[in-house]
């Protein structure tokens, strides 16, 4: 009986650790529940995006991606904090 809750207690704290994991690196890794970015607009010259601090590599990933389709360089502009604790950035296409 107890070797049952023991193995019950892991496989449950597996799962949720895997919910809590990094997002998987590379183009394309989407974000998990507190790696979280949102595109809120873009065009050819600007892209802003809501994110978490902890979502901000991705939204850079993706600011960069944005950028690179209308062959510029995605350019950091600011950040503000809206609603804690997510911001909005907006990058500049140069």
């Amino acid at each position: 009986m107890i070797g049952r809750i023991a193995f019950a207690l892991a496989a449950g704290s597996a799962l949720l650790a895997g919910c809590a994991a990094p997002a998987a690196p590379g183009p394309g890794a989407m974000p998990n529940m507190y790696q979280r970015a949102k595109v809120l607009s873009k065009d050819d010259v600007s892209i802003r995006i809501e994110h978490s601090d902890s979502g901000k590599a991705i939204a850079t990933r993706m600011a960069d991606e944005h950028c690179a389709t209308v062959k510029k360089t995605a350019a950091y502009v600011r950040g503000i904090v809206l609603l804690e604790p997510d911001m909005t950035s907006t990058w500049r296409c140069e």
